[in-house]
């Protein structure tokens, strides 16, 4: 379209100058050439303006859809080849949505399930842990207190797969508000402090960031106390807050000698555990929930092992005038 108006620009100017330059017939011809390309000139603005509202109105639908304050796409009715696109890009909003659809009903089965069966565990177990806790007052035995860490760690094993499960199905409602990630982590490591006392925290740097204050919590908690569980009693942890344009990265680094290649894509996998976390008595369902609050706040988590240790690396796009919930 743009070639199309230069070349009416050009025979425009070539009329204007057969018309004041040239006699007689000549003259007259050059009008009609100047005409005729202005015309043309006008017509190639109009559809151009067309084009780019049509444009404009696209984009904005797509935003309102990205955004969820559209969620019933409408096709064109219109005969030409702007509607094509148009309904080829509702075609993909229609999919995303029933995808979205059958994805959190599928994981409200399965976290419908794991309530159910939760909920039938919970009872012996109780029952199994006063029982326990009777003998142990009344006949100690050899056994009666590793019978209790063990129903105690079944407890906290099936509380947490309800969380991450729950966490999947969309059940908890996150909380969205700029938040300072220094602040936050500060928090983080006043509660970790007391368990482990001679571990250091290196914080560099700072960022705000929308999210759910709650649950981010809980993610980066996870992370650090990875990060404890495999370090020296000395150990240090570093932590590094970063903001470009697009993102915000919290990258933490522990000296704890990393773990082996191999292991690094199974790490945020529910219930895998490194050689270092079957040693720990770790059940394998933190990072998984970790990696779950990641995702609701559309970022993404990796690890890799970086000279001293084990760096776990979360990245959050910026979505400052997007609705982060979903």
């Amino acid at each position: 379209m743009q070639l199309i108006s230069l070349l009416s620009g050009i025979l425009a100017a070539l009329g204007a100058a057969i018309f004041f330059y040239s006699s007689s017939l000549i003259k007259w011809g050059g009008l009609g050439v100047l005409m005729l390309s202005m015309g043309a000139l006008c017509l190639s603005v109009s559809v151009q303006r067309r084009q780019e509202k049509e444009v404009t109105r696209l984009h904005r639908q797509i935003m309102d859809f990205l955004t969820s304050q559209d969620k019933i796409p409408n096709f064109s009715v219109n005969d030409d080849l702007f509607a094509v696109l148009e309904n080829s890009v509702v075609e993909l909003e229609n999919k995303l949505l029933l995808e979205h659809d059958n994805t959190r009903k599928t994981s409200k089965r399965n976290a419908d399930f794991i309530t159910d069966v939760s909920h039938q565990l919970k009872t012996p177990l109780t029952a199994l842990k006063l029982y326990c806790e009777m003998d142990q007052t009344q006949n100690f035995g050899t056994h009666s207190q590793k019978q209790l860490v063990l129903i105690e760690r079944m407890e906290h094993l099936i509380y947490s797969l309800l969380r991450l499960e729950k966490l999947r199905a969309d059940v908890y409602e996150l909380q969205f508000a700029k938040h300072d990630l220094s602040q936050l982590l500060e928090q983080v490591w006043d509660e970790l402090r007391l368990l482990y006392p001679k571990k250091k925290i290196n914080i560099v740097g700072t960022a705000t960031l929308r999210c759910d204050a709650y649950w981010l919590n809980e993610a980066m908690m996870n992370v650090l106390k990875n990060a404890c569980e495999h370090t020296a009693t000395d150990g240090q942890i570093q932590v590094l807050l970063e903001t470009t344009e697009a993102a915000v990265t919290v990258s933490i680094e522990d000296n704890g000698g990393g773990i082996a290649a191999a292991e690094l894509p199974k790490l945020f996998q529910r219930f895998y555990r490194t050689a270092q976390t079957k040693a720990s008595g770790g059940a394998g369902i933190g990072l998984a929930i970790t990696k779950t609050i990641v995702e609701k706040h559309h970022g993404t988590i990796y690890a890799e092992n970086m000279g001293p240790g084990l760096r776990m690396t979360m990245c959050f796009p910026i979505l400052d005038g997007v609705l982060a919930a979903g």
